[in-house]
């Protein structure tokens, strides 16, 4: 892909592809498609509180620096914070002269600013906590604000601030981009009001025979029974046993990949590593992005969590043959099909039809079905991180809590909750106790398919960390001195009938199993 003569930005909108409100999966994505504008990427997360404290993806050799909210993890702010790593454009100009580039200096004067978005109100002046003689003078406009330094002596509060940045003010410095009016008014709420765009830039502007409306949150009620919310159009309900691949596509258009089941085993879906036959490969989708397994690693590491088993033969061999799964790498979920199966029971003091949605479909004999549905967390820190989009949901059927258990839930909060409802039904014991995963265990030592836009885990997890995007895919610029990658923590697997959660070091589930 060759480089771009410029990257327009539009106010309260976007920076090039990337739209406020935009997935970070999204984002993501696109960034480790061109490699050539995007040579580095800095990732900032938090190790303990990766669901509230906010993601930070900053490209330095670009010179702009992009915040998403935990939760959701969508584009909230888009922050150009240095104009001379690249151009910048707004309504076909220049921001910043070409012939300046090259001299590292962006002589983005207020004059200029005034001439490109025109008058506004008065702005805030901050002074710098370090006792510095040179303060910040923040302007802003629908949907963006400018910096420009200024000399503390030089800030009057009453003096007309026109004439006071254009004989006393530096040229600016950053450029803010957000959806709203001034920066003043939305900054208490930036990263908890509900974008107006959706998450995939596939979906702005869609056309009503183009790519399927997305899921905004998932109620699960038990019993089999699974509601998605999307955006814009009617909620859809899938009935485990009962939905077939053709109410799927119907719903939701063909999926991004279809892969076989790898394992016979529910409990542990991490690949065999003895395993170097060839794997089959995923059929794409007519539509969407490139799947989210590429956006960790320039292979298709998703495969390997599909890996066929050596062990399998005969009657179980035959069943597994018969299951495959759907991918939905946009909606942030995998369905798998298979011929049905018994439902799994609610727990003690469960409703099996309070606010549960009902339906009309009748199982059909000799029919694959929808047996299970796999929830992703895009946990930052995570082995899975950036193969799907983040996908949010809620139990809704699950007595006696406190609280509603959600995606943002630490499982420590819930855990003996589930314990006590499903005690009747599995000894406590076994579910109590959690398999250990280990994920940073991957095949063979040359290959990348173990990587992933990770920080180490054990660096301090509020520092960022660099990476490449170079030829071979994603990479650490450091590595530990004898080479080792294994800087995943492991993960655990706790299961209860219905349910199974994938549960990191810090309490955030990364995935959530629903069968």
């Amino acid at each position: 892909m060759a480089e771009p003569t410029s990257l327009p930005f539009r106010a309260g909108h976007s920076l090039g592809f990337m739209v406020i409100g935009a997935s970070l999966f999204d984002v993501l994505t696109k960034l480790k498609n061109d490699t050539r504008t995007f040579p580095k990427v800095d990732l900032t997360f938090s190790s303990e509180t990766p669901l509230k404290t906010t993601i930070i993806v900053n490209l330095p050799r670009n010179g702009f620096r992009l915040r998403f909210d935990a939760p959701d993890q969508r584009l909230r702010l888009i922050e150009i914070v240095d104009f001379t790593r690249m151009p910048f454009t707004f309504k076909g100009g220049d921001l910043v002269p070409a012939q300046a580039l090259p001299n590292g200096q962006s002589y983005l004067t207020y004059k200029k600013v005034y001439q490109l978005f025109g008058p506004t109100y008065p702005g805030e002046f901050i002074p710098l906590k370090d006792g510095s003689n040179t303060g910040l003078y923040v302007l802003s406009w629908p949907g963006v604000s400018v910096t420009f330094p200024i000399p503390v002596a030089a800030f009057t509060p009453n003096k007309d601030y026109a004439a006071m940045l254009t004989a006393s003010a530096y040229p600016a410095t950053a450029m803010a981009i957000y959806e709203g009016r001034f920066w003043p008014e939305i900054r208490k709420d930036l990263f908890t009001y509900s974008p107006m765009t959706p998450r995939s830039s596939s979906l702005i502007g869609r056309p009503k025979e183009g790519p399927a409306d997305e899921v905004e949150h998932v109620n699960v009620y038990g019993a089999g029974r699974v509601e998605l919310l999307r955006r814009s159009s009617s909620k859809t309900l899938i009935l485990l046993s009962q939905t077939t691949p053709q109410d799927l596509i119907t719903e939701l258009g063909p999926p991004d990949a279809i892969m076989p089941r790898s394992r016979l085993s529910d409990d542990l879906p991490q690949k065999n590593i003895n395993n170097n036959r060839g794997r089959p490969q995923a059929q794409r989708g007519s539509y969407g992005s490139t799947p989210s397994s590429y956006s960790s690693t320039n292979t298709d590491t998703y495969e390997t969590d599909f890996d066929e088993d050596e062990e399998t033969n005969g009657a179980e061999a035959s069943r597994a043959n018969e299951q495959q799964y759907y991918c939905y790498f946009e909606h942030g979920f995998d369905i798998l099909l298979g011929p049905p199966t018994d439902i799994s029971p609610l727990p003690r003091g469960s409703d099996e039809t309070r606010e549960a949605p009902q339906s009309n479909l009748t199982p059909i004999d000799g029919h694959l079905t929808v047996t299970q549905i796999i929830f992703h967390g895009n946990i930052p820190g995570s082995y899975p991180f950036n193969r799907h989009r983040r996908s949010r949901w809620s139990l809704n059927y699950i007595p006696y809590c406190e609280k509603p258990i959600t995606s943002e839930s630490l499982f420590p909060s819930f855990h003996q909750t589930l314990v006590k409802g499903f005690s009747h039904i599995w000894p406590a014991k076994d579910m109590s106790e959690g398999m250990v995963i280990v994920r940073s265990w991957g095949g063979d030592t040359d290959s990348t398919t173990g990587s992933a836009i990770l920080i180490n885990g054990e660096m301090d997890m509020d520092e960022d960390i660099e990476f490449v995007n170079g030829n071979e895919g994603w990479e650490r610029e450091k590595k530990e001195e004898n080479g080792d990658e294994q800087w995943l923590q492991n993960t655990k697997l706790y299961k209860f009938p219905g349910l199974m959660f994938e549960v990191m070091h810090n309490g955030a589930v990364s995935a959530l199993t629903v069968y």
